[in-house]
């Protein structure tokens, strides 16, 4: 039978231990997709053929999740001409079919697609097109409608638009409250381990202060926090479902929907995964609130489950997210970078809101000297810990931006970008807030308090001690104090006033460890936000009519630093291939050609991704390259220029593209 000193032990090893083994994880390159895009297709994007083909094949990054997953091929009259039967290859997780009406008639035909991916969830839509040629070898171009509009119930259904309406608001509830609950519900399980049960304290009243601890989280907060755990992980659930349906509520709810989503692909797995390590905790929280009496072998077996409970809790959330998104090559690695954010935010954050709902009402009802000397004893044995995870957070996290960010100029242009900022900004008003009462506070307080003790065990056990009110209130003035030696009056006097010193100090610490939480809370709160919006890294564009007659075009922009003169031309300016031309003039108006130039084509009615397309000097003075605008509508062009010394110089052009 293990005893009390081993467990101990091992609980004083284990967490460096293994914050130390998984911080070399971050010398190892991690390559985050976070979403199932196409790499190729058969026809090929932009293929020329003479005979229509029976069906289109398309193979992404990453497995997909077949319930969700489909494409629709339409003409250039928006009418469909697949078989409606697009499906996952039943031997390929990778590759996606659907058949096409026999003889198709020469004309140019769209490929809508729309991918879940079937590790992280996550729904990404595109398309591309391929022709049928007349016999000349010309296409016929269409009139009228634009292809591709509403085709799969609306192109840009289900994608966030950057607003904060009743979906995106539902989505937003869901994933902030299973953020929170996994991170405060954790954090505790890391406080109680590592820091309640390390201290060892011969004070019968300090001892009593951290079973009062233990006892008032299970009996107040350990259920209804892990029943708000369940209840939020069920809304993700329909979160994704709604996300699928268009923002359809009536079908959110569809039970063959929710099946579908719990049944196909991990994301599902790890739903699950989720709900049985949940409801196994409620099992134990509900026998701890059952039976308080309890040997102290037993509390700290069930203290191992729940730790162990709650690292696997992460462990799902993490397997359900970006992270396991990635090429097969790095996947441990990445997997292992994000849980170990996560069990950062749960040492930090969830710590800090341990410490303000359940420690510090604790101690409220303790008399001043015991209030201290707990808040110092219990302080110092957290925050090496907490520093420790405030540094991994540090370095883990400009890790999870990247999986969205392509460019600087996105932070400032997009509603992701901007809450990004946000989310830094209270980052770093955390980091300060924890240095006030970590470098300036605590330290103030721990010498006055020694002094305090120091001083006090100097006076006749006899001496007098006015017994300090709760508040830090001054002694009255006419108390009456025993005749005595001048010197031992006057020591006695400065004991009081240090200890009424100490108390004030005390109170305005608690002061700070009680709402420093809040930056916590709005922290993870710009990460839920984070989620809803990561499918849109652009701002929405309001629609716009196409030009009469189409023509190619061109237009004159300065770059932002206007060190730059540009001078884009798109040829013929139709969805398909185009010569895209660029011509760069120096502040004095003369042209350059010592530059690399590239483009970045966004689609700004749906969410298609970003194309490159690196253009190469002509020897006529300009640069030139073909590229593909896949659709008629509205498109944004980023223009980058790279000078000899390696700065950039931007600009961005936005058109209608015509079918």
């Amino acid at each position: 039978m293990l005893s009390l000193s081993c467990l101990r032990f091992a609980r004083r090893v284990l967490l460096p231990a293994l914050l130390l083994a998984l911080s070399l994880l971050f010398v190892l390159p991690a390559i985050s997709q976070a979403h199932a895009i196409l790499l190729r297709s058969d026809p090929s994007r932009d293929a020329r053929l003479r005979t229509a083909p029976s069906q289109v094949r398309m193979w992404f990054s990453e497995e997909l999740n077949p319930t969700f997953t489909t494409a629709v091929v339409v003409n250039a009259k928006n009418q469909r001409v697949d078989a409606h039967d697009a499906h996952v290859a039943p031997g390929n997780a990778l590759e996606m079919d659907v058949s096409l009406q026999p003889n198709l008639p020469p004309s140019v035909y769209i490929v809508i697609w729309r991918t879940q991916s079937a590790a992280d969830g996550h729904v990404l839509r595109g398309s591309f097109i391929f022709n049928v040629t007349l016999p000349d070898g010309t296409v016929p171009r269409p009139n009228g409608a634009l292809p591709g509009q509403d085709a799969l119930g609306g192109v840009s259904s289900g994608t966030s638009t950057g607003q904060l309406d009743g979906p995106t608001l539902f989505n937003l509830l869901m994933v902030t409250l299973v953020d929170l609950g996994a991170v405060f519900w954790a954090g505790a399980q890391l406080w109680r381990s590592f820091v309640l049960q390390l201290i060892d304290s011969e004070s019968s009243a300090q001892i009593t202060i951290y079973q009062s601890v233990e006892q008032r989280f299970d009996s107040l907060f350990s259920l209804p926090t892990l029943i708000l755990l369940l209840l939020a992980n069920i809304g993700v659930l329909v979160g994704q479902a709604l996300y699928l349906t268009g923002n359809q509520w009536s079908q959110a709810f569809n039970p063959v929907l929710l099946s579908g989503l719990i049944t196909a692909g991990h994301f599902g797995t790890y739903w699950i995964m989720r709900q049985i390590v949940i409801l196994v905790a409620i099992l134990l929280g509900a026998y701890m609130w059952l039976v308080r009496q309890r040997s102290a072998l037993l509390q700290n077996l069930l203290s191992w489950a729940n730790l162990l409970l709650a690292l696997a809790l992460l462990i799902a959330i993490t397997l359900s997210g970006h992270a396991a998104a990635v090429s097969s090559d790095v996947l441990v690695y990445s997997v292992l970078v994000d849980w170990l954010h996560l069990l950062a935010a749960a040492l930090w954050i969830g710590g800090m809101m341990y410490i303000a709902t359940i420690y510090l009402p604790v101690l409220k009802d303790c008399v001043p000297v015991e209030r201290v000397r707990s808040l110092l004893t219990t302080l110092s044995h957290y925050s090496p810990v907490a520093i420790v995870a405030v540094i991994i957070m540090s370095i883990s996290g400009p890790f999870n931006a990247t999986v969205h960010m392509t460019s600087w100029d996105q932070l400032l242009n997009t509603v992701y970008g901007r809450v990004l900022i946000v989310k830094v900004l209270l980052v770093g008003a955390l980091l300060l807030t924890s240095a006030l009462h970590v470098g300036i506070l605590r330290p103030r307080l721990t010498k006055d308090y020694k002094k305090y003790l120091s001083l006090r065990t100097a006076i006749p056990p006899a001496t007098p001690i006015y017994d300090t009110p709760d508040r830090g209130e001054e002694p009255p003035e006419q108390a009456e104090v025993p005749s005595q030696d001048e010197s031992t009056l006057v020591t006695a006097q400065e004991v009081k006033q240090l200890e009424v010193q100490v108390t004030r100090q005390a109170q305005r610490l608690t002061s700070v460890l009680r709402w420093e939480p809040l930056l916590g809370i709005a922290v993870l709160i710009c990460t839920g936000l984070l989620n809803v919006f990561a499918s849109t890294l652009l701002p929405p564009t309001p629609p716009q009519s196409p030009a009469t007659p189409v023509k190619a075009f061109t237009k004159t922009v300065k770059t932002s630093d206007n060190k730059f003169t540009v001078t884009l031309s798109i040829s013929p300016n139709r969805a398909g291939p185009n010569t895209f031309t660029v011509s760069v003039l120096n502040s004095n108006g003369q042209p350059d050609t010592n530059l690399g130039v590239s483009l970045y084509t966004s689609m700004l009615d749906m969410d298609m991704g970003t194309d490159t397309v690196n253009l190469q000097p002509d020897n006529k003075g300009h640069f030139s390259a073909t590229g593909d605008l896949n659709m008629s509508g509205n498109w944004e062009i980023r223009i980058q220029i790279r000078a000899p010394d390696n700065t950039l110089h931007e600009t961005k052009v936005r058109l209608f593209t015509s079918f």
